[in-house]
């Protein structure tokens, strides 16, 4: 038999390299990690993004806009340093590029920090921020009310994140008959402030929806900024139809909740506001009549009961006293049919 084919062989001879577990890899990494002088005391300059601490470590994301690198404190450090750290405020950091093993995740650990000041980014959102509120996009009387009963809803996300089902889920519990039109857009990076701008567009001026759900996932500041952007925002403001914002956040409103008509903190909040409309709807207008029509019935059916009072208590004054009226009507039939057996008679008829 002739000798297989190189690549052939290659197929199916088993590979002699090691195979590392995931531990073994991870600590393969942080090793070489380690051993690279250019990654320690290295030093960068960004802005700080969603800080949060506890009594361990200081934990946030350093950004310069277009990409991320997180960052750890320990909590004894930061209090030896002198800085006060907060989202939006401009650092230089220095300190070392670290592996987590356990979780498999680069971060920098700095040991010094210096504060230059207000960033870029947080400057730019507060003047556009600032900017809007004068031309009164934020006020409510700029506001629209989602109808009631929507019959078809639009969407504008990304088709490879979740906000879609979500949003589905929430409201086709409810209302298993409305109409979910998905407008798939980029929702982070440089090309999302268009890509979201144009959905709403496309949405409100062709297809004819009740309202429009704007939004996306959870993310970092960064990964929001999208949404913090005045082409979004004039896109929302603009619109005939109602926008109800969805955008999977818990700090701070961003400038495209302020703007919009609805601003919810999640896209399962939104698709629920959608079908609790409807809700409060039949709870302030149809029960109440529902509870109208119970009272005027209670009315009519005491009304007639009284009705059939008197009428019985007449019947009993017209009788004789100490005679049932039965039996006074009895008697009364029978007089009846004498007098008429009588005139017969006395007609020759009988």
């Amino acid at each position: 038999m002739a000798d297989a084919p190189e690549t052939e062989r290659q197929a199916v001879e088993p590979d002699a390299r090691e195979v590392l577990t995931v531990s073994e890899l991870n600590d393969r990494i942080a090793s070489i990690v380690e051993e690279m002088p250019a990654l320690n005391g290295v030093r960068g300059i960004g802005e700080v993004t969603d800080l949060h601490q506890n009594s361990t470590a200081l934990y946030f994301t350093l950004t310069d806009g277009d990409a991320e690198l997180p960052c750890m404190i320990w909590a004894n450090r930061y209090r030896d340093m002198d800085a006060e750290l907060e989202d939006g405020t401009e650092v230089i950091l220095e300190g070392d590029i670290d592996y987590w093993v356990e979780g498999g995740k680069i971060d920098l650990k700095p040991w010094e920090v210096i504060v230059v000041g207000d960033g870029d980014q947080a400057a730019a959102v507060e003047r556009l921020r600032s900017e809007l509120e004068e031309r009164g996009w934020f006020d409510d009387e700029q506001k629209q009310q989602p109808p009631a009963f929507p019959e078809r809803v639009g969407v504008v996300t990304s088709l490879r994140g979740d906000a879609q089902y979500d949003i589905q889920n929430a409201i086709h519990e409810q209302d298993p008959t409305a109409d979910i039109l998905v407008k798939d857009a980029t929702v982070q990076g440089s090309e999302a402030p268009t890509s979201i701008a144009n959905g709403i567009h496309h949405l409100d001026r062709s297809e004819d929806v009740d309202a429009i759900i704007v939004g996306r996932g959870g993310g970092s500041d960064s990964n929001l900024q999208a949404f913090n952007t005045e082409r979004v925002a004039e896109a929302i403001f603009t619109a005939n139809t109602p926008i109800i914002t969805a955008i999977g956040h818990t700090d701070d409103q961003l400038i495209a909740d302020q703007v919009a008509d609805v601003a919810t903190i999640t896209p399962t909040a939104a698709g629920e506001y959608i079908v609790s409309s409807r809700e409060e709807f039949l709870a302030s207008e149809v029960e109440p009549l529902e509870q109208q029509l119970e009272a005027a019935y209670e009315t009519f059916q005491q009304e007639h009961e009284h009705e059939q009072e008197l009428v019985e208590a007449v019947d009993e004054a017209a009788a004789p006293e100490g005679v049932p009226p039965i039996y006074y009507k009895a008697a009364i039939a029978v007089l009846l049919l004498l007098l008429l057996v009588i005139t017969g008679l006395w007609l020759g008829v009988i």
